[in-house]
Protein backbone atom coordinates (compact mmCIF):
# COMPACT_ATOMS: atom_id res chain seq x y z
CA UNK A 1 0.00 0.00 0.00
CA UNK A 2 2.75 2.12 0.63
CA UNK A 3 4.68 1.64 -2.19
CA UNK A 4 1.60 1.80 -3.95
CA UNK A 5 0.92 5.30 -3.00
CA UNK A 6 4.91 6.41 -2.96
CA UNK A 7 4.53 5.43 -6.89
CA UNK A 8 1.52 7.43 -7.27
CA UNK A 9 1.50 10.93 -5.37
CA UNK A 10 -1.46 12.34 -6.81
CA UNK A 11 -3.57 9.96 -4.71
CA UNK A 12 -1.55 10.62 -1.71
CA UNK A 13 -2.20 14.31 -2.37
CA UNK A 14 -5.95 13.97 -3.03
CA UNK A 15 -6.52 11.75 0.42
CA UNK A 16 -4.59 14.41 2.45
CA UNK A 17 -6.86 17.12 1.00
CA UNK A 18 -9.75 15.04 1.63
CA UNK A 19 -8.93 14.53 5.05
CA UNK A 20 -7.97 18.47 5.85
CA UNK A 21 -11.11 19.10 4.52
CA UNK A 22 -13.05 16.60 7.15
CA UNK A 23 -11.05 18.25 9.68
CA UNK A 24 -11.96 21.75 9.10
CA UNK A 25 -15.26 20.85 8.34
CA UNK A 26 -15.16 19.59 11.73
CA UNK A 27 -13.52 22.00 13.36
CA UNK A 28 -15.94 24.62 11.64
CA UNK A 29 -18.71 22.98 13.09
CA UNK A 30 -17.68 22.75 16.30
CA UNK A 31 -16.81 26.73 16.41
CA UNK A 32 -20.76 26.82 15.02
CA UNK A 33 -21.86 24.99 18.11
CA UNK A 34 -19.56 26.85 20.84
CA UNK A 35 -21.39 30.44 18.67
CA UNK A 36 -24.68 29.44 18.88
CA UNK A 37 -24.32 28.06 22.21
CA UNK A 38 -22.85 31.58 23.47
CA UNK A 39 -25.46 33.88 21.00
CA UNK A 40 -28.63 32.12 22.89
CA UNK A 41 -30.68 33.98 25.16
CA UNK A 42 -31.52 32.27 28.81
CA UNK A 43 -33.48 33.84 31.30
CA UNK A 44 -34.15 32.42 34.74
CA UNK A 45 -36.38 32.98 37.18
CA UNK A 46 -36.92 31.93 40.71
CA UNK A 47 -38.12 32.88 43.92
CA UNK A 48 -35.76 33.65 47.30
CA UNK A 49 -34.67 35.83 49.96
CA UNK A 50 -37.93 35.64 52.02
CA UNK A 51 -40.87 33.51 53.20
CA UNK A 52 -44.12 32.75 52.26
CA UNK A 53 -46.09 34.96 50.02
CA UNK A 54 -43.44 37.73 50.49
CA UNK A 55 -41.27 35.56 48.57
CA UNK A 56 -39.16 37.83 46.10
CA UNK A 57 -39.31 36.99 42.40
CA UNK A 58 -36.14 37.03 40.68
CA UNK A 59 -35.10 37.26 36.98
CA UNK A 60 -31.46 36.37 36.11
CA UNK A 61 -29.89 36.98 32.63
CA UNK A 62 -27.67 34.00 32.23
CA UNK A 63 -26.78 34.59 28.67
CA UNK A 64 -23.22 36.25 27.72
CA UNK A 65 -25.13 39.12 26.40
CA UNK A 66 -27.33 42.13 27.73
CA UNK A 67 -31.07 41.92 27.35
CA UNK A 68 -33.40 44.64 27.49
CA UNK A 69 -36.96 43.45 29.68
CA UNK A 70 -39.69 44.93 27.45
CA UNK A 71 -42.66 43.29 29.52
CA UNK A 72 -43.59 40.63 32.76
CA UNK A 73 -46.60 38.40 32.51
CA UNK A 74 -48.61 36.89 34.79
CA UNK A 75 -51.16 34.25 34.51
CA UNK A 76 -53.06 33.24 37.26
CA UNK A 77 -55.03 30.54 38.06
CA UNK A 78 -57.48 29.25 40.39
CA UNK A 79 -61.19 28.22 40.94
CA UNK A 80 -61.59 26.76 37.32
CA UNK A 81 -61.03 30.72 36.27
CA UNK A 82 -57.69 32.17 34.51
CA UNK A 83 -56.52 35.30 33.40
CA UNK A 84 -53.23 36.43 31.87
CA UNK A 85 -52.62 40.35 32.23
CA UNK A 86 -49.02 42.42 31.57
CA UNK A 87 -47.45 43.40 35.12
CA UNK A 88 -44.23 45.17 34.10
CA UNK A 89 -45.49 48.38 35.92
CA UNK A 90 -45.07 48.05 39.88
CA UNK A 91 -48.54 49.82 40.26
CA UNK A 92 -48.36 48.49 43.83
CA UNK A 93 -46.17 51.12 45.23
CA UNK A 94 -47.97 54.91 45.47
CA UNK A 95 -45.89 56.92 43.01
CA UNK A 96 -45.92 59.43 45.94
CA UNK A 97 -43.82 57.32 48.45
CA UNK A 98 -40.80 56.98 45.92
CA UNK A 99 -38.35 59.71 44.35
CA UNK A 100 -37.04 58.23 41.30
CA UNK A 101 -40.31 56.78 38.98
CA UNK A 102 -38.19 54.12 37.34
CA UNK A 103 -38.82 52.72 40.86
CA UNK A 104 -42.57 51.84 39.51
CA UNK A 105 -41.28 50.00 36.50
CA UNK A 106 -39.27 46.34 35.62
CA UNK A 107 -38.50 47.47 32.50
CA UNK A 108 -34.53 48.25 31.79
CA UNK A 109 -31.58 46.06 30.41
CA UNK A 110 -29.96 43.27 32.15
CA UNK A 111 -26.79 42.63 31.83
CA UNK A 112 -25.02 38.95 31.94
CA UNK A 113 -25.38 37.61 35.01
CA UNK A 114 -27.20 40.24 36.45
CA UNK A 115 -30.39 39.90 38.87
CA UNK A 116 -33.38 41.69 39.38
CA UNK A 117 -35.92 41.79 42.07
CA UNK A 118 -39.46 42.18 40.34
CA UNK A 119 -41.30 42.10 43.36
CA UNK A 120 -42.47 39.30 45.42
CA UNK A 121 -45.49 37.05 43.84
CA UNK A 122 -48.48 38.68 46.37
CA UNK A 123 -46.81 42.02 44.68
CA UNK A 124 -47.65 40.11 41.08
CA UNK A 125 -51.11 39.29 42.00
CA UNK A 126 -51.93 42.52 43.43
CA UNK A 127 -50.87 43.95 40.45
CA UNK A 128 -52.75 41.97 38.34
CA UNK A 129 -55.99 42.79 40.50
CA UNK A 130 -55.31 46.18 39.61
CA UNK A 131 -55.24 46.34 36.22
CA UNK A 132 -58.18 43.60 35.67
CA UNK A 133 -60.21 44.96 38.06
CA UNK A 134 -61.11 41.67 39.28
CA UNK A 135 -60.85 40.72 42.88
CA UNK A 136 -57.43 38.20 42.87
CA UNK A 137 -55.67 37.41 46.00
CA UNK A 138 -52.70 34.81 46.63
CA UNK A 139 -55.55 32.99 48.92
CA UNK A 140 -57.90 32.43 46.01
CA UNK A 141 -55.25 31.23 43.07
CA UNK A 142 -53.65 27.61 42.85
CA UNK A 143 -50.97 28.95 40.61
CA UNK A 144 -49.23 31.71 39.17
CA UNK A 145 -46.91 31.68 35.89
CA UNK A 146 -44.33 33.92 35.90
CA UNK A 147 -43.40 34.94 31.61
CA UNK A 148 -40.53 37.56 31.25
CA UNK A 149 -40.55 38.88 27.64
CA UNK A 150 -36.68 40.63 26.25
CA UNK A 151 -35.51 41.72 23.57
CA UNK A 152 -31.75 40.07 22.70
CA UNK A 153 -28.96 42.89 23.28
CA UNK A 154 -27.94 41.11 19.74
CA UNK A 155 -30.63 43.06 17.59
CA UNK A 156 -34.55 42.71 16.99
CA UNK A 157 -35.42 39.55 18.32
CA UNK A 158 -37.99 38.89 21.00
CA UNK A 159 -36.86 36.25 23.66
CA UNK A 160 -39.04 35.10 26.89
CA UNK A 161 -38.97 32.67 29.56
CA UNK A 162 -41.74 31.53 32.23
CA UNK A 163 -41.85 29.43 34.86
CA UNK A 164 -45.20 28.19 37.34
CA UNK A 165 -45.16 28.53 41.12
CA UNK A 166 -47.87 26.49 42.77
CA UNK A 167 -49.45 28.29 45.27
CA UNK A 168 -49.63 25.56 48.83
CA UNK A 169 -51.86 26.76 52.25
CA UNK A 170 -49.59 26.24 55.56
CA UNK A 171 -50.88 28.10 58.41
CA UNK A 172 -53.30 30.15 57.24
CA UNK A 173 -50.15 31.78 54.84
CA UNK A 174 -49.51 31.31 51.13
CA UNK A 175 -46.41 29.90 50.13
CA UNK A 176 -45.45 28.97 46.02
CA UNK A 177 -43.49 26.22 44.93
CA UNK A 178 -41.71 26.24 41.63
CA UNK A 179 -43.06 23.58 39.39
CA UNK A 180 -39.63 23.00 38.39
CA UNK A 181 -36.18 23.81 38.57
CA UNK A 182 -35.48 25.13 35.22
CA UNK A 183 -37.22 27.61 33.82
CA UNK A 184 -38.72 27.24 30.35
CA UNK A 185 -37.24 29.22 27.52
CA UNK A 186 -39.62 30.52 25.03
CA UNK A 187 -37.88 29.80 21.71
CA UNK A 188 -40.76 29.29 19.48
CA UNK A 189 -41.54 32.11 17.15
CA UNK A 190 -45.69 31.39 17.20
CA UNK A 191 -44.97 31.65 21.02
CA UNK A 192 -42.63 34.97 21.45
CA UNK A 193 -45.11 36.67 18.70
CA UNK A 194 -48.74 36.01 20.88
CA UNK A 195 -47.06 37.65 24.18
CA UNK A 196 -45.38 40.23 21.65
CA UNK A 197 -49.09 40.81 20.70
CA UNK A 198 -50.28 40.87 24.33
CA UNK A 199 -47.76 43.39 25.39
CA UNK A 200 -48.66 46.06 22.33
CA UNK A 201 -52.40 45.04 23.47
CA UNK A 202 -52.35 45.62 26.81
CA UNK A 203 -54.83 48.74 28.11
CA UNK A 204 -53.07 51.55 29.51
CA UNK A 205 -54.71 52.42 33.08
Amino acid sequence: MLNYLAQNPEILNALLNGLLVVIWAVYLQIFLISHLRQSRSVIHIDIGAADGERSRCLVTNLSSNPLYVQGIAAELFGNGHSARVIVTEREEIDQTDIEDPLARTNRGTLHPGQTVDIGSLADVVRRAWIRLGQEWTTDKIQDVTVTVVAISGQGERVVGASKTFNAEYKNGHTHFVPQSLLTRQIRRRRVRTAFNELLRDQPEQ
